[in-house]
């Protein structure tokens, strides 16, 4: 016992009153981590037995609804971008979206390509546009939030004189439309 006491007080020596605050702090960090562990995964647990009596009971309650099968998800997938024919209201939701953040939009590019799938198309647009850095973020932003089909591909910005507000840039979108 007596060479246990000789041994921790060396160590406390060494270390000084900054180490052995600082092994305090670990142990005290360690215990304090554990137990927080321990209560959320019991919590867990709970939250999962939980909703698994509720899914049960809902099952009960409902037994002809069966679960989505995967061609209804699939459909319900396929539902959710715009028919082919949309085109132009998408077009316009874009050039709209220019307008009201007050970006010059240049002659752009489009072009249409199949889907992997076969049951999706894909315009590629690409858009050369002018205005200042907050209305060009504002109008890809707009464009985004009015064609949820949209996606931003690409965007590249270029000054031609260091001092000016105006930017170049060119913006690549592609718009996802139902074939069906």
């Amino acid at each position: 016992m007596n060479r246990l006491i000789w041994i921790a007080s060396r160590w406390m020596k060494q270390l000084g009153l900054p180490g052995i605050a600082g092994i305090a702090l670990v142990t005290f960090s360690l215990a304090g981590y554990g137990s927080i562990i321990f209560v959320e995964h019991s919590r867990l647990e709970q939250l999962t037995r939980d909703l698994a009596a509720a899914r049960l009971d809902s099952a009960r309650q409902n037994p002809e609804q069966e679960p989505d099968s995967s061609a209804t998800q699939l459909q319900t997938f396929y539902a959710f971008f715009p028919i082919r024919q949309q085109a132009p209201k998408v077009f316009s939701a874009i050039y709209s979206a220019a307008h009201d953040e007050s970006v010059n939009l240049s002659q752009g590019e489009y072009k249409y390509s199949l889907g992997k799938s076969g049951r999706v198309g894909i315009y590629q647009i690409n858009l050369p546009v002018k205005g200042s850095y907050v209305q060009i973020r504002k109008f890809i932003v707009k464009v985004l939030n009015t064609v949820p089909s949209a996606a931003l591909e690409e965007v590249s910005f270029r000054r031609e004189i260091i001092g000016r507000g105006d930017l170049e840039a060119k913006i690549r979108f592609s718009i996802y439309l139902s074939i069906t």
